[in-house]
């Protein structure tokens, strides 16, 4: 990946003075570039297939289609954007359901522009689960012990390593971290990464922790 690349960033929410005043925040990181602001999960589809940007930024509540509903359609239509879910909404069922569509972090809107910054640098540069550090505890003890079940009940069986490299995810080392401790090159571990979380059904890697913590794997 060419990380001196500018991360293109599409912004999806409805208020208005909102989301302009986190587009002037992003823009003032010169590694960050807007191409589009979204009004609603609508709009969003469409700005995600007319850019594929790197990353998107969604609101869960948002009017027409919903942040959930919008992100499962941009999976299933085969786009890789990362996403982050941004929202005053902290229900258990909501973030958890946002994050089993495809999100690979939660922030709330009264994040920091540093914890933002963190946030992109995290789910694209490093392909990592991301929750801020004042709430990382409570999202895996929510994971671990939520009675929200989106995942099959059928057996799902795990060889050794993929166990290895399950827990290491949940940990949050990278592909390259977990290489050098297991002697294997990111790409085995991207590999491996990919058969886990077609076996798990999930669409992220922090459906992948949240599948893995569901299922008492931590």
């Amino acid at each position: 990946m060419n990380t001196n690349k500018n991360i293109t960033v599409v912004i999806a929410d409805d208020h208005t003075f909102f989301r302009e005043g986190l587009s002037k925040v992003l823009q003032a990181n010169k590694k960050i570039e807007v191409l589009a602001q979204a009004t609603n999960g609508l709009e969003l589809i469409e700005f995600a297939k007319q850019y594929t940007p790197d990353v998107l930024i969604v609101d869960i509540a948002m009017p027409l289609l919903d942040g959930i509903k919008a992100v499962k359609e941009i999976t299933r239509l085969g786009i890789r954007s990362k996403v982050i879910a941004l929202s005053m909404h902290t229900e258990d069922s909501i973030i958890l359901q946002m994050l089993d569509a495809g999100a690979m972090g939660f922030l709330d809107k009264n994040t920091s522009k540093e914890e933002m910054y963190e946030a992109i640098d995290s789910v694209f540069i490093h392909n990592s689960v991301y929750f801020p550090e004042s709430t990382n505890a409570y999202m895996m003890e929510l994971l671990m012990s939520s009675t929200y079940k989106p995942y099959p009940q059928k057996g799902v069986v795990f060889t050794p390593r993929e166990l290895e490299v399950i827990q290491m995810i949940c940990k949050d080392f990278t592909s390259k971290e977990i290489g050098a401790k297991l002697d294997l090159s990111p790409r085995t571990i991207d590999t491996h990464r990919v058969r886990i979380m077609e076996k798990m059904n999930v669409k992220s890697v922090a459906g992948l922790v949240a599948y893995a913590y569901s299922k008492g794997i931590i």
